[in-house]
């Protein structure tokens, strides 16, 4: 009983002070606990529904059209470390992947290169980011060589 009273004492004096009326009516340490943990991780399910929600981010990732390659890594490891945050860990090899993928088609012989130097399964996403990084102005100086989505006006034989 002792060591529940020292506990309990302890848990409460550490509480911030905006949290203590949530823990005011506790009856014991494992009350205070069981609170707190709830507060500060969620219920199971809201655990469930976080992981699920950064599964599904992680795997429908694209970068946007016209997206610089640092504002797409930045919102990507984001999305890595809300998995982390949830306990969901990645193989360097898979999270590399997914970002390659996720970049759009004029990366195509970038993601080849970096695929076929078979690093990719031991870089960090960051050590991916800075070699992509040395690929981007090739990747879009090509991109602007070749124009845009190409888009054919056929002139209706009436209008003539």
């Amino acid at each position: 009983m002792e060591n529940e009273s020292i506990a309990f004492h302890e848990i409460s004096c550490e509480v911030a002070s905006d949290k203590f009326d949530i823990i005011i009516n506790c009856k014991s340490a494992k009350d205070i606990w069981d609170v707190l943990k709830n507060l500060y991780e969620g219920t199971k399910q809201a655990q469930y529904k976080k992981l699920t929600n950064a599964l599904n981010e992680f795997n429908n990732f694209k970068a946007h059209a016209g997206e610089c390659l640092e504002d797409s890594f930045k919102r990507f490891n984001l999305i890595v470390t809300k998995l982390s945050n949830v306990g969901m860990v990645r193989s360097n090899h898979e999270t590399n992947l997914q970002f390659l993928n996720s970049l759009g088609r004029h990366w195509t012989i970038a993601k080849m290169i970096v695929q076929g130097d078979r690093k990719i399964h031991s870089l960090s996403l960051y050590k991916l980011y800075v070699e992509l990084q040395a690929q981007e102005s090739t990747v879009f100086k090509d991109c602007a060589d070749f124009g845009g989505p190409l888009a054919l006006v056929a002139q209706s034989p009436h209008s003539q």
